[in-house]
């Protein structure tokens, strides 16, 4: 026979403390639950309110309530053993209680059976909060913390408020380095701990890392807000790190100087001002900035890599030199190191130096074009003019951009033609000029040297003419364009080029250009005008004087 009572939470639990040490038999009545469960690895605690208001009824057969109310004083008691026995026989007798069901698993994770409390769970079909977390703490406990995610994922949909869940979450997410997870479920905590500072900061560095840079604007404000003193600092760095993606350079400084006010020697804020100054080219505030970063940090190879670059931007060489042999004296091979020293020789004339330095520079990074002509050039201010073709031959086998060719394939044309290699010079910029069609420079050279030497004049003033057209008011060109007239014998075309390219520079060998130009067509008066200017530009020049002799 089954009767209906109806029991308010309160006389539940007078009904079962007054008969905690009563095996309990009678009518059947109303179960109303609410306890705590303690966790186990961590100690977090769930709580499982199994009834949410006493308006909420269940027709319970007598034996099933006697078994139920058996097994809760069981468990209080701490006896899982028996509890678990009692709610097994309470759900044999009324199998579609939640109530039961969820008991039975609790005490069954009490008893350390987990994947025996996690089948039990799988058989209740509601959703709840207490249910997923208790789920959680079971997967946790078999080492499954993906199934625990999940379970702690659906408590926060139920409860975003749930503290247990959203600790875990954010701890696993950390673990799994997942910044979208962690960017929503710090957006949880900063509203469960909405006065937490640390929680605020911690959203706005994973908004930053997710591109919700307006976002984490309102995080690191509203952090701002809830600090005082040094506290404010991660703000500020957040701020500066914001406005520094925003590319918004002058409000980021603001910020990142806000915090170097709070604290001087925080490297990352010291290193941000020395970049921040050497962008705009305020170098004495970078190189105080920088040198204090190497101070804060002696062992960071890359701070003394900076300063000593910075040095070389203000001509404080001998201080660049020393940072640089400091950072290969304990091992630092890095390439820029041997570049800085490389040009640094070069200034300094110290050629065998720099061919040291410049050499070893080839080796680490083969591809970087400016290590062969550097040395090449070394080479050609030492008058070995085959070893400079040589490097740059040299060089042209690991670049591997067109541009960077292009610079080898110049140097090299332009120490063949200094060695009178005319023939490989033209293949050398003809070379050049397929790679690069418009290289006025490449096709007024080749122009040039063509016609100085007679060799394909037709062919020489087309080049010249299209370097003019790319840059018609360039006094060379138009100087290569008059003498190349002056090879084909139109003097009077010559003298009308090299007039033009006179009136925009002096240079003594326009000056002289001109003086032949003159004296070809028959006017020797003014040759005599133009020879006298050249010299006078170059008192050296044997060659002009000899025409001023005759």
């Amino acid at each position: 026979m089954k009767m209906l009572f109806k029991y308010g939470l309160t006389r539940v639990l007078l009904l079962l403390g007054a008969l905690s040490f009563l095996i309990v038999a009678g009518c059947s009545s109303k179960a109303f639950k609410e306890r705590t469960l303690a966790a186990s690895s961590d100690k977090v605690e769930l709580k499982t309110a199994l009834i949410k208001s006493e308006s909420v009824l269940e027709n319970i057969d007598e034996q099933a309530f006697h078994h139920f109310t058996n097994g809760v004083i069981a468990e209080q008691a701490g006896d899982n053993y028996s509890a678990s026995k009692e709610y097994r026989k309470a759900l044999n007798r009324y199998p579609d209680s939640y109530e039961i069901r969820f008991s039975l698993a609790n005490v069954q994770y009490r008893m350390q059976q987990f994947k025996i409390a996690l089948k039990t769970l799988e058989t209740i079909t509601q959703n709840s909060v207490e249910l997923n977390n208790l789920r959680g703490i079971c997967y946790r406990s078999i080492g499954d913390n993906d199934n625990a995610r999940k379970s702690y994922v659906e408590t926060v949909k139920l409860d975003a408020t749930d503290r247990i869940s959203v600790s875990f979450l954010a701890s696993e997410y950390r673990r799994l380095n997942n910044v979208d997870s962690l960017v929503w479920i710090y957006s949880k905590l900063s509203k469960i701990n909405p006065n937490n500072y640390r929680t605020l900061v911690e959203l706005g560095r994973f908004q930053i890392q997710t591109g919700k840079l307006d976002d984490a604007l309102i995080s690191f404000r509203s952090a701002l807000e809830l600090t005082e003193g040094r506290q404010k600092i991660s703000s500020y760095l957040g701020l500066g790190d914001i406005y520094k993606n925003k590319k918004q350079q002058d409000s980021s400084i603001y910020y990142f100087k806000m915090a170097s006010e709070l604290d001087p020697n925080n490297s990352y804020v010291v290193r941000e001002l020395a970049s921040y100054y050497s962008q705009k080219d305020s170098l004495s505030q970078a190189i105080y900035f920088a040198d204090k970063l190497v101070r804060l940090e002696p062992n960071n190879s890359a701070a003394k890599r900076f300063l000593s670059q910075l040095y070389v931007s203000t001509d404080s060489l001998p201080k660049a030199e020393m940072l640089l042999e400091d950072l290969l004296a304990t091992g630092d091979n890095d390439p820029s190191n041997f570049f800085y020293l490389g040009r640094i020789a070069i200034v300094k004339q110290d050629y065998e130096s720099a061919k040291e330095y410049l050499t070893i520079l080839t080796q680490l990074s083969p591809s970087l074009p400016d290590a062969w002509l550097d040395l090449g050039f070394v080479y050609r201010r030492t008058d070995n003019l085959e070893k400079a073709i040589n490097v740059y031959s040299s060089g042209l086998q690991f670049v591997q951009q067109r541009a960077d060719s292009v610079r080898l394939l110049f140097a090299r044309g332009a120490s063949q033609e200094s060695l009178k290699k005319i023939k490989e010079a033209s293949e050398t910029f003809e070379e050049l000029i397929l790679l690069d069609p418009n290289h006025s420079q490449a096709l007024n050279y080749l122009g040039y040297m063509l016609a100085d030497n007679g060799h394909r004049l037709d062919y020489a003033k087309d080049l010249i003419g299209k370097a003019l057209n790319l840059s018609p008011e360039n006094a060379a060109y138009i100087d290569s364009y008059g003498w190349v007239m002056f090879r084909l014998g139109k003097y009077n075309d010559a003298v009308e080029y090299l007039s033009k390219a006179v009136s925009l520079q002096s240079d003594p060998i326009i000056y002289d250009h001109l003086g032949d130009a003159y004296n070809a067509s028959g006017n020797s008066g003014d040759a005599r005008i133009w020879w006298q200017k050249a010299l006078e530009l170059a008192p050296d020049n044997d060659v002009i004087r000899e025409k001023l002799n005759e």
